[in-house]
């Protein structure tokens, strides 16, 4: 965290203030073009969120990891499906060999089974990513409350 404030400091001294809200509103534009706002709820089994649109390209990602408030979720406990009406995989099943093809466009919906200390307010969900390209590391953090899934007939 230090190096990242470091940074920060350094690029606002260098070129002003303004070029941190321009790098923050840049930031907070990709994260709601890809994170489905208010799509965190919480199910009878854990948690649930929806991503519209993945990580800026089409990439094929040999490992994922989901963090709740900081805590890993165990791969067999982090199921995901692509075009939301696919197969659900869990992060266990996806590897080098079996990949996570992420294609613009396409919805993305993980579903999270476990009790999780929902504090009253806010979750913090933290979704990493991995390939062979550069960047290695991929990652997407949202906070929100999440919302008790109505239970329709």
């Amino acid at each position: 965290m230090l190096p990242l404030v470091r940074q920060g400091l350094e690029l606002g001294l260098e070129f002003g203030p303004r070029s941190l809200e321009a790098l923050a509103w840049v930031a907070e534009t990709i994260e709601g073009s890809v994170y489905s706002p208010h799509s965190l709820e919480r199910t009878a089994t854990g948690l649930t969120f929806v991503l519209e649109n993945p990580p800026l390209r089409t990439a094929a990602f040999s490992s994922v990891r989901v963090l709740v408030d900081g805590v890993a979720v165990p791969p067999q406990d982090v199921s995901v499906r692509t075009r939301g009406r696919g197969p659900w995989r869990t992060a266990a099943m996806v590897t080098p060999d079996s990949s996570l093809d992420l294609v613009p466009g396409d919805r993305i919906e993980f579903a999270l089974r476990g009790v999780f200390d929902i504090r009253a307010g806010e979750t913090t969900i933290r979704l990493e990513l991995r390939t062979a390209a550069i960047p290695p590391l991929v990652w997407l953090e949202f906070t929100e409350p999440p919302i008790l899934r109505s239970q329709a007939p």
